[in-house]
């Protein structure tokens, strides 16, 4: 069996997004591929079904031993799995045939670098939507409560956050100018969340506790196209609670799994790949 084990120099480094890249690279490349999630820390089991979601590759969907990856070293197939975050090398670089080790800051050999602004050897570069957070995360963090949900519900990912304006004035060209977005006003801004409904929104939080006008729920509930969020506390204190989660969300998501692939296309060609499952030398 071809082992490739990514693991993530600390939590939030990345190893769930460049596990599913490797593994995407190599099935898309023609290979049979296994993703697997190494038990051993409190995301294990959240990361698991994530990699059991994905449809170019087979997992059992629960976290394994690292003890059961070396026991299966006779498969012909190629397991790609996923290490906790901080784990010792030493036992990793032992069974697998290539380690590949992830980290925000700092370079070495066999070290990938994410979220990397810089052009550098083995490094990807920052991506808005693979930092974005999944809107359930958004419900999570503003202690917000979910009104209406949309067609594509807590899996949706929110790159851009808008906040409304504090005027009476619409502003439709102001919320048009992204996609993929939270919009975050007061409650009693039935005109400003209109505007904001009119565009592509993915997420709308109303600050402030208080329930919104019957027509925007009705509006928002027939479209399934926006999730409807309303936050106990301000505009302020509920934008200062969402941002922290640009760059540490979980990955997750079919628009983070497609963007992920894009990259890895891009920065392994057929000899960088086939190098990838070469053996052990």
């Amino acid at each position: 069996m071809t082992l490739i084990i990514v693991a993530g120099s600390e939590r939030g480094a990345g190893a769930t997004t460049i596990t599913v890249g490797v593994a995407h690279r190599l099935a898309y490349g023609g290979h049979t591929v296994h993703v697997a999630r190494i038990e051993g820390d409190p995301r294990a089991e959240g990361d698991a079904r994530t990699l059991a979601s994905l449809d170019f590759a087979e997992s059992s969907g629960i976290p394994v031993a690292l003890d059961a990856l070396a026991a299966a070293a006779s498969s012909p197939d190629i397991t790609v799995a996923e290490a906790p975050a901080g784990a010792d090398l030493g036992p990793l670089s032992a069974i697998a045939t290539k380690l590949i080790v992830v980290a925000s800051v700092g370079a070495g050999p066999g070290v990938v670098l994410n979220r990397q602004r810089l052009a550098a050897p083995g490094a990807l570069p920052e991506d808005r939507l693979l930092a974005a957070p999944a809107v359930g995360d958004i419900a999570a963090a503003s202690h917000a409560r979910v009104l209406a949900r949309s067609a594509e519900g807590d899996a949706a990912v929110c790159e851009h956050i808008l906040i409304g304006a504090i005027s009476h004035d619409s502003d439709q060209p102001y919320f048009a100018r992204f996609a993929r977005k939270l919009v975050v006003t007061r409650a009693e801004k039935v005109d400003i969340a209109l505007s904001a409904l009119r565009t592509e929104t993915e997420c709308l939080v109303l600050t402030g506790g208080a329930d919104p006008s019957p027509y925007l729920l009705d509006r928002v509930a027939a479209a399934r196209t926006t999730t409807l969020l309303v936050a106990p506390e301000g505009t302020v204190e509920t934008v200062r609670d969402i941002e922290g989660l640009f760059g540490r969300s979980p990955f997750a998501g079919a628009a983070k799994v497609e963007r992920i692939g894009a990259l890895m296309a891009d920065a392994f060609d057929d000899a960088a790949l086939a190098a990838l499952i070469a053996p052990r030398s």
